[in-house]
């Protein structure tokens, strides 16, 4: 499963061009496309306060992310903005799909780094030799 913010009203926000939003649809589309070719579902999330909330304690405010580096007031999480987010959009999927330990529910979300469950706990990924290369990802 692949986790999308849902910006299908992008062209609403103040300051937002036609282009952007046109080539965030197209990426979604062809996300979309291909990983239906691999069986990979693709789903969108409620963009709200991804990149102004904590992914680690839940602290959302406007002042925790001022340029692409986030800075938590509350816990001093710090991290490039967009991972955050990232982090955001993974948990508010599991979280969004919850459904009381039925099979089939997700347990995790995958990101380069790791996995993260739904109770915002991180397992790095382990790191091969090759400097930044991932040996095997985490199992769901």
């Amino acid at each position: 499963m692949i986790a999308f913010e849902d910006l299908t009203d992008i062209r609403e926000r103040t300051g937002v061009s036609w282009g952007h939003e046109w080539a965030f649809n197209r990426l979604y589309e062809y996300v979309e496309y291909k990983a239906e070719e691999y069986g990979i579902t693709v789903e969108q999330v409620d963009p709200a306060n991804t990149s102004r909330r904590c992914s680690e304690c839940g602290f959302t405010h406007p002042d925790n992310r001022e340029s692409e580096w986030f800075d938590c007031l509350k816990c001093g999480y710090e991290n490039h903005a967009d991972y955050n987010a990232a982090k955001n959009i993974g948990l508010r999927y599991l979280r969004r799909n919850q459904t009381g330990g039925d099979e089939g529910a997700p347990v995790g979300v995958r990101l380069n780094s790791g996995m993260v469950n739904v109770n915002g706990e991180f397992s790095p990924a382990e790191v091969s030799a090759r400097t930044g290369v991932h040996a095997e990802s985490p199992p769901l």
